[in-house]
């Protein structure tokens, strides 16, 4: 994991063959059959944040924007089974980002302007009344 500039976090990832096959071995399934995620975690004045990025590649980059300052960040490469069974295959030391005037821990913005944001998170939900109810 890389810190840019004052607002900008960049994360690569290359996960081997090798570790594949044995993350194959260890869950009992195909890798191209289980779900993989880049997880960034974030602690920020006691408070935790998980966000999450779901991936179909063993090798990548994602850039993060208006990453809060004040903040210590924690990349992890993980792989779930159709079982639910999650297995971390990497992950980075711990890494401060100084203050810098963004203090909303769910301020990400993804760097890349062609990513769809519904492919960017994992999941997402909404909560609150329908058209009709309002």
């Amino acid at each position: 994991m890389i810190i840019q500039n004052a607002h900008t976090l960049t994360v690569r990832w290359e996960i081997s063959e090798e570790t594949m096959q044995l993350a194959e071995a260890v869950l009992f399934e195909k890798t191209q059959d289980m779900i993989k995620e880049l997880r960034i975690v974030i602690k920020r004045k006691g408070i935790e944040a998980v966000r999450t990025n779901r991936t179909t590649y063993d090798k990548g980059e994602w850039t993060i924007g208006q990453a809060a300052g004040d903040a210590v960040y924690r990349a992890e490469y993980r792989i779930v089974n159709s079982m639910n069974v999650t297995l971390k295959l990497a992950d980075t030391e711990d890494i401060y980002l100084a203050e810098n005037g963004v203090s909303d821990i769910n301020s990400f913005q993804i760097e890349d302007g062609h990513t769809r944001w519904e492919k960017q998170f994992s999941a997402y939900t909404c909560y609150g009344r329908g058209e009709k109810e309002r």
